[in-house]
């Protein structure tokens, strides 16, 4: 049947509102370097009754890939993953390169044209910008400022959906050559973009164990792990923010002693824990951080990497099995829940006479692409009919149509018991169709087209020759 596209619609699930601080929600989450480690990340943060964990990456401006990236989308909207997104430039001269108005307008433009898993679209904006190495070598929060400002700015214009964050900080930084402490560079930030904190939607916080990576879990302040309650404190009393900022711990974790170089010379790093007592602290600061209700999420830094000296932070080792804090984090109860998604659908073709007899019954046929960010299916997906003679719109059990995928939904029509026109309308459909019902008997009575009459008799008298049952729905279904 030739395709019509009638109408384009967007149902929000109201069952299963966004992440906020009210809601229960899985907060376990892990930082990752590269997409294919969504698998390995999906299994450690789902483990254990958790569904809809999450996971932070990095995204560069010169890997702006769209297979690769929507292949990465589409595999956390299947394994139940919330991207984080931190932006990035690349590397130039050992140097992290400070970004430009044009680095924004161009991620701005590649990321709003992915479809996400989820209606929040997460980002982080660059990362530690009170180290030089962070920011081209220098440090400057004027121009970090700016930036935040316009990248709020630039990625609102696109989509209100973008929920953005700050570059979390290094709340151990002095004031050196190659540093500047947190409170210092938030003062000029502040003074070059006037309230700037309360443009954004989140808080990015690196509650490191600090000094020196080796503080316990019981510490508190601004250099524990729990620093984000200082950082939140301080921008409300000396910063002026009014928002009530959701937490999103981006960073944070102890580093360990198995580490290749440390092998390499058959020693120790001073004060570095074993194994044994990260994984104790793991467990005690997670014990911390999830009952806190201003935490949202929590991805400890990092799943798999080991190139020194970063592999003392590591999660899992060279063969890829657990270390005992990433054991310990697996088997950690968790909780299972359903971020708000937008559900959006085009009609593609509507199968339905004009005119029909009276006491007869017909199947009609509609179909619907999916054109929004959730699997249909997995939270069932039924249109309610507005008219007692049409039957709902239902995806049948078992059936899961992913985004830009089209399915053909089956509805059967009872016919009134004298001649009418009826308008047949679903919620949330957008579309109404009329059809006449008609008293075969008295076709020369009407001034219709008689064909049209013949042919709609002969459509039904068709559909009462097949058996009643159910059709082989996957033949409905295509990509």
């Amino acid at each position: 049947m030739k395709k019509l596209l009638v109408i384009f619609v967007i149902l929000t699930f109201l069952a299963f509102p966004g992440p906020t601080r009210a809601q229960e929600s899985n907060k376990f989450g892990i930082h990752v370097l590269e997409t294919d480690e969504i698998n390995q990340a999906s299994g450690l943060v789902n483990s254990n009754g958790g569904d809809w964990g999450w996971i932070t990456i990095v995204l560069r401006v010169n890997d702006l890939d769209q297979k690769k990236w929507q292949g990465f989308f589409d595999q956390c909207r299947r394994l139940h993953l919330i991207p984080l997104v931190r932006l990035a430039t690349e590397i130039e001269n050992n140097f992290w390169r400070k970004p430009k108005p044009a680095d924004i307008d161009q991620m701005a433009e590649f990321l709003n044209s992915l479809n996400w898993p989820t209606k929040n679209q997460y980002l982080i904006v660059f990362n530690e910008p009170n180290h030089a190495k962070e920011w081209g070598g220098e440090i400057n929060p004027a121009e970090y400022a700016q930036i935040l400002s316009y990248t709020i700015e630039q990625f609102k214009k696109k989509n209100n959906h973008f929920f953005v964050l700050n570059a979390g900080f290094d709340l151990a930084a002095d004031n050196s050559t190659g540093t500047m402490d947190v409170y210092r560079y938030w003062q000029i930030m502040n003074q070059t973009i006037p309230n700037i904190f309360n443009q954004l939607d989140g808080w990015s916080s690196h509650p490191y164990p600090n000094p020196g990576f080796i503080g316990k879990p019981t510490d508190q302040g601004r250099k524990s792990i729990v620093g984000y309650r200082w950082e939140i404190t301080t921008l409300k009393n000396s910063f002026g923010i009014s928002k009530d900022l959701p937490v999103f711990i981006t960073e944070t974790g102890w580093p360990h002693q198995d580490s290749s170089k440390l092998k390499t010379q058959n020693s120790k790093l001073p004060g570095f824990h074993d194994t044994e007592v990260v994984a104790e602290y793991t467990k005690a600061a997670f014990d911390i951080w999830l009952p806190d209700q201003q935490v949202q999420a929590i991805t400890p830094f990092i799943l798999n990497y080991h190139a020194a000296p970063l592999d003392v932070f590591s999660w899992l080792d060279r063969d890829g099995q657990d270390y005992l804090h990433c054991q310990a984090f697996r088997e950690m109860a968790k909780t299972t829940w359903h971020p708000e998604q937008i559900t959006a659908w085009e009609i593609e073709s509507v199968d339905l006479p004009k005119f029909l007899p009276i006491n007869s019954a017909y199947r009609g046929k509609i179909t619907l692409k999916n054109t929004g960010q959730s699997i249909w299916g997995e939270q069932g997906l039924s249109l309610k009919s507005l008219s007692e003679l049409a039957g709902d719109i239902t995806l049948p059990n078992g059936i899961m149509v992913e985004p830009n995928q089209s399915f053909q939904f089956s509805f059967d029509i009872r016919a009134p018991q004298w001649p009418e026109e009826i308008l047949l309308s679903w919620e949330n459909l957008g579309t109404k169709t009329q059809i006449n019902f008609f008293n075969p008997s008295r076709l020369d009575s009407y001034q219709d087209n008689f064909w049209q009459k013949i042919v709609a008799l002969a459509k039904v008298w068709w559909y009462k020759k097949i058996p009643d049952s159910k059709t082989n729905d996957q033949e409905n279904h295509s990509q």
